[in-house]
């Protein structure tokens, strides 16, 4: 008997190892690639809009080097590195042969502008999704993600009223410092600390979940919805792959510091995989908030200092 638990522990602790080093792996980003100029601006926020909600993505307008047109990225601070669309990058070349060697030589590096910041990648990196180019004027064309590489860079201060993000190189001096509080950037994830009804948690920002305002699991969705209220349920993708959306009206109360914000929606998703879920459990993590927690509010991010802000 003391043998077979003897071995069952050391089962046990072998399968945890691996599981530890497995995720480990499996969630460290590669190298930061961004060379990003010491340039700061202010870039206004391009909304994609969607029969379910006005916030569906949020879009910056980015230049590429000796092209002329206007194309966007998606702010996603849930991708750990930034990466362009194959279908979009080939689309362009077709139009501006040049882009080719740009983004095939590491001597000649691909080259963008962020507003008026440049910034400029060895290697680019591309995934096999998106659409050709729509070169009609007024189409709004998304070559790509913005990621949370950035944020190694910049001090980003995310202004949902104004409908604006400014790209800072330190933490705005306005800023009363009682709001200031910290947070955790590991392996490119933004962790914020707050609280649910007073309950300690730890938040996961996914700037790419812009339509949300709070992402959790089913027994916690349960628990913050709000009695007799109505579920609703739509069918959403993510990187082409099919997901249900669960939404339910709240009155829970989030803060973070003193700030308080009301929580309207609650939402729990099904269809993502295995290892997300994993990556949530293990994590610790209260949940996912998106875009639409704080549109009416100003969140600053300054990942070099691990330090945060809403107001």
């Amino acid at each position: 008997m003391r043998k077979f638990v003897f071995i069952l522990f050391a089962v046990l602790l072998i399968s945890g190892l691996i599981g530890y080093f497995y995720f480990d792996k499996k969630f460290t980003p590669p190298q930061n690639q961004l060379n990003v100029s010491d340039h700061q601006d202010t870039i206004p926020i391009k909304w994609v809009s969607s029969q379910d909600s006005k916030y569906a993505a949020l879009l910056l307008p980015v230049k590429l080097d000796g092209i002329t047109d206007t194309f966007y990225l998606q702010f996603d601070l849930g991708a750990h590195s930034t990466l362009f669309h194959e279908e979009a990058l080939q689309s362009i070349i077709q139009k501006h042969p040049f882009l080719n060697s740009r983004i095939e030589n590491e001597n000649d590096p691909f080259k963008f502008k962020l507003g008026e910041i440049p910034v400029f990648i060895p290697k680019v990196k591309r995934i096999n999704y998106g659409k050709p180019i729509n070169w009609t004027p007024s189409a709004t064309n998304i070559i790509g993600t913005l990621g949370s590489d950035i944020l190694e860079h910049k001090v980003v201060v995310f202004d949902f009223k104004q409908h604006i993000i400014r790209f800072c190189n330190s933490f705005p001096k306005d800023i009363a410092e009682e709001t200031i509080q910290d947070f955790e950037f590991k392996k490119r994830k933004v962790m914020l600390n707050g609280k649910i009804n007073d309950d300690d948690t730890q938040f996961y920002y996914d700037s790419g979940s812009s339509a949300f305002e709070l992402i959790t699991d089913k027994k916690q969705w349960e628990n913050l919805s709000l009695e007799g209220a109505v579920e609703q349920t739509y069918q959403a993708n993510s990187w082409g792959k099919p997901l249900e959306v669960h939404n339910i009206s709240s009155n829970a109360i989030i803060k973070f510091g003193k700030e308080e914000i009301s929580l309207n929606k609650v939402t729990y998703i099904e269809g993502t995989s295995v290892v997300q879920n994993l990556l949530m459990y293990f994590s610790g993590m209260g949940g996912m908030i998106g875009n639409k927690l704080f549109i009416d509010k100003t969140l600053v991010l300054d990942a070099r200092n691990q330090k945060f802000a809403v107001f």
